[in-house]
C-alpha cells in the first residue's frame, strides 16, 4: 500500500491533519496542502494516486481544482470530501471527474475501502487495456501481397461495398470481432 500515493486539501488544518494522520496509519504515503495553488503546484511535481479534496477552499472551489488537476494528472482519481451535504453539489462532483463525495467527518474504514475498490479498479482496467493491445498488435500483420495492398486502397475502403474493408474483416473468423468479445467476455 505505499506505494499509493494520496494528497489531501483541505484548509482546516485540524481536518487535514487528522485525516492525513489516519490515512497514514493504514499505510498510505500522504501528503496534504492548505488551498488549491498549493495543490496544483504538488501535482505539477508529483504524481498522486487519490486527490482528497474539500469542496469549499478558500482559494478556489473544489471542483474547479479537481477540473484543473485533472488537465495536469489525467491518472488521478479525485473524492470530494465536504461538511456540506447536497445531491447537486455531488453531481457536480461526479460531472467534473470526482469518483466520490464523503461526508465530513470522513469514516476512514470507508474511505479505505473506497481506494481499495479504486485501485482494482485501476488493475483491471490496465490489465484489459495491455491484453486489447496485444489482441490488436496480433492483429497487425505485415502485408507483403500486393494485390490486398490494391484492393484494400480503393473501392475497399468503402465500409460495406462490393469489397468494402468491413465485410473482409467480418468474413475473416475470429479476426477482429473475435479479439474484440475475447477481451470484454473471454
Amino acid at each position: 500500500m505505499d506505494s499509493i500515493k494520496i494528497l489531501i486539501i483541505e484548509d482546516e488544518e485540524i481536518v487535514r491533519e487528522t485525516l492525513a494522520e489516519n490515512v497514514k496509519e493504514k499505510g498510505f504515503f500522504v501528503e496534504s496542502a492548505e488551498n488549491a495553488v498549493s495543490a496544483l503546484e504538488m501535482i505539477k511535481n508529483f504524481h498522486y494516486d487519490i486527490l482528497l479534496v474539500d469542496y469549499r477552499l478558500p482559494d478556489m472551489n473544489g471542483l474547479a481544482l479537481i477540473k484543473e488537476a485533472l488537465t495536469i494528472s489525467k491518472d488521478s482519481v479525485p473524492i470530494v470530501i465536504t461538511g456540506y451535504s447536497s445531491v447537486e453539489t455531488a453531481v457536480d462532483a461526479m460531472r467534473m471527474g470526482a469518483y466520490d463525495y464523503l461526508l465530513k467527518p470522513v469514516d476512514i474504514e470507508a474511505l479505505v475501502a473506497e481506494i481499495n475498490v479504486i485501485l482494482k479498479e485501476r488493475d483491471t482496467f490496465r490489465r484489459g487495456k495491455e491484453r486489447l493491445h496485444e489482441s490488436v498488435i496480433n492483429l497487425l500483420v505485415p502485408v507483403n501481397d500486393v494485390e490486398t495492398v490494391v484492393l484494400a486502397s480503393k473501392d475497399s475502403l468503402r465500409p460495406f461495398g462490393k469489397e468494402g474493408i468491413l465485410k473482409k474483416i467480418i468474413s475473416i473468423p475470429g479476426m477482429f470481432f473475435g479479439k474484440i468479445i475475447e477481451f470484454y467476455w473471454g
